[in-house]
C-alpha cells in the first residue's frame, strides 16, 4: 500500500515540476561536465602511479605530478568538488522517503491513599515511513542549481590545475636558467682567472705594466662576485619551485636538461578562439549566468502558491505485536498575500545579481583577450630574440678570442680584452634568457588558452 502511495506522489511531483527541470541539461553543461570529469579521471590515473623521488632527476612533467598531488590549491579544489557533489546529493535526497523504528518500555508504581499500591509495566513499538514534499517547483530548481554548481567547482579544479602547470613550468625553467647562469659565470670566472695569471706572468717578465695586473684582478673579483650572486639565485629559485610543488626542500633539485620549445602553428585569432572555448573560468562564468537566471525565476515564483504533498504509513502495537497500522495521504496549498515586500525585494536582488554576473562575464572576456594577447606577444618576442641572441653570442666569442690573441701577442690592451670578455658573458646570458623566456611564454600562452 505504501509503495503505491509513494509512486502516485512521485508521479504528481513530476507533473508539477517546471519544464526546465524535466529537460536534459544543455549542451554547454554537458560539455563542461564531460571535460571536467575527464580531467578528474586523468588526475586519478596519474595519482595512482607512484610519484618520482625528489632526489632523482626531475622533468617538468615529474614536477607537475608532484605539485598536483601536494599543492594545497589542488587539494582545496578537489575538496570543493567533493563538497558540491554532497550538496547535489542532499538536494536529490529531498525526494526520498524516511523510515524510522522505535520502541519504549516503562514501569509505573502508584501509591494512592486508601488504595493498594499498584505496579504497571508498559511496552510499545512502532515503525514509520513517510514522505513530505513542500515547494515542489523549488525542489527541481534547487537540484538543477546544485548540478550547475558542481560543474562550476569542476571547472575551478581545471582552472587550478592549469595555473599549477604554468606556475611549475615557470619556476622549473627559472631554476634551470639560474643553474645555467652559474655555469656561464663559472666559465667566465675561469677565463678571468686565466687572464689574471697570464697578465701577472707578463708583469713578472717585464712585458706588462702594473696597471694591467690590477685591472685583471679587479675583473676577476667582479666576476667572482657575480658568481656568488648567481649561486644565491639558484637557492632562491630552488625554494620557489619547492613552494609551487607544495613540498619542503632545502637541498637543490636535479633537473632534466630539456627545454620545452615547441613551435606554434596558429594565429592570435585562433589562440583567442581556443581560449574562449577551453578556458575553465569562461565556462564557469557561463554556468554562473544560468545559476543566476534560475535564482531569478525562483524569486519570481514567490508570488505563486506553494504546494505541499505527502504520504505516511505506520505500524505500532504493544509488546512488539504491530497489530495496528495507519496510512495518510495529504496535499495542501499556501497562497502568499502579503510578505512585507520580501518577495519583491528578493526579485530585485536576483535581478541585480544577474546583471552583476553578466557584467563580470563581459569583464572576463576582455581580460581573456588581453591575457592571450600579452602572452602571444611575449612568445613571438622570445622566438624572434633567440636567433639574434645566438648570432650575437657567436660573434662575441669570436671577438673575445681575437682580443685575447692580440693581448697575448702584446699588440692589444687590457681594456679592450676586458670589454670583449664582458660582451661575451653578457651575450651568453642574453641567449640563455631568450631561450628560457620562450619556454615560460609558451607555458603562459597555454594557460591563457585553457590548455596544459
Amino acid at each position: 500500500m505504501m509503495k503505491k502511495l509513494i509512486c502516485l506522489l512521485y508521479a504528481g511531483l513530476w507533473l508539477c515540476l517546471p519544464l526546465s527541470a524535466q529537460e536534459t541539461e544543455s549542451p554547454l553543461i554537458e560539455q563542461a561536465q564531460s571535460e571536467a570529469q575527464q580531467a578528474l579521471l586523468s588526475l586519478q590515473e596519474e595519482t595512482q602511479t607512484p610519484l618520482p623521488s625528489l632526489d632523482s632527476q626531475l622533468s617538468v612533467h615529474d614536477c607537475v605530478r608532484i605539485a598536483m598531488a601536494n599543492s594545497p590549491r589542488a587539494v582545496s579544489a578537489r575538496l570543493a568538488v567533493e563538497s558540491a557533489a554532497i550538496s547535489l546529493s542532499n538536494a536529490k535526497n529531498v525526494l526520498l522517503p524516511t523510515l524510522s523504528a522505535g520502541a519504549n518500555t516503562g514501569y509505573t508504581n502508584t501509591n494512592l491513599p486508601g488504595k493498594e499500591r499498584a505496579n504497571e509495566t508498559a511496552t510499545s513499538s512502532s515503525i514509520d515511513a513517510s514522505l513530505s514534499i513542500s515547494g515542489i517547483t523549488d525542489i527541481g530548481r534547487n537540484i538543477r542549481t546544485q548540478r550547475l554548481q558542481l560543474a562550476q567547482t569542476r571547472m575551478s579544479l581545471c582552472e587550478v590545475e592549469n595555473a599549477i602547470v604554468a606556475d611549475v613550468k615557470s619556476a622549473y625553467y627559472a631554476l634551470m636558467a639560474a643553474q645555467r647562469a652559474v655555469q656561464i659565470r663559472t666559465q667566465s670566472r675561469d677565463l678571468y682567472q686565466d687572464q689574471y695569471n697570464r697578465t701577472k706572468a707578463f708583469f713578472d717578465q717585464g712585458l706588462r705594466p702594473k696597471v694591467d695586473v690590477t685591472t685583471a684582478e679587479v675583473n676577476l673579483n667582479n666576476e667572482i662576485l657575480g658568481l656568488i650572486r648567481a649561486k644565491n639565485l639558484v637557492k632562491t629559485q630552488n625554494a620557489k619551485l619547492a613552494n609551487v610543488m607544495g613540498v619542503p626542500r632545502d637541498t637543490p633539485f636535479v633537473l632534466d636538461d630539456y627545454i620545452e620549445a615547441e613551435e606554434i602553428d596558429f594565429t592570435f585569432e585562433e589562440a583567442l578562439t581556443r581560449a574562449y572555448e577551453n578556458r575553465p573560468d569562461v565556462q564557469s562564468s557561463k554556468l554562473g549566468l544560468q545559476i543566476r537566471e534560475i535564482k531569478l525565476t525562483q524569486a519570481k515564483a514567490g508570488y505563486w502558491p506553494t504546494f505541499t504533498m505527502g504520504a505516511s504509513f505506520s505500524k505500532s502495537g504493544d509488546e512488539f505485536r504491530f497489530d495496528s497500522d495507519q496510512t495518510k495521504l495529504f496535499a495542501g496549498v499556501e497562497i502568499p498575500i502579503f510578505s512585507a515586500f520580501k518577495i519583491s525585494n528578493n526579485v530585485k536582488q536576483a535581478k541585480v545579481d544577474l546583471a552583476s554576473a553578466q557584467n563580470s562575464d563581459r569583464s572576463l572576456a576582455n581580460d581573456v583577450y588581453l591575457e592571450v594577447q600579452n602572452a602571444f606577444i611575449r612568445l613571438n618576442e622570445a622566438a624572434e630574440s633567440i636567433p639574434v641572441a645566438a648570432s650575437t653570442a657567436e660573434r662575441a666569442k669570436e671577438n673575445m678570442d681575437l682580443a685575447r690573441g692580440r693581448y697575448n701577442e702584446g699588440i692589444g690592451d687590457i681594456i679592450t680584452l676586458k670589454d670583449a670578455e664582458v660582451s661575451y658573458t653578457d651575450a651568453e646570458l642574453n641567449l640563455l634568457t631568450a631561450r628560457f623566456d620562450y619556454a615560460v611564454a609558451l607555458a603562459e600562452l597555454k594557460k591563457a588558452m585553457g590548455t596544459k
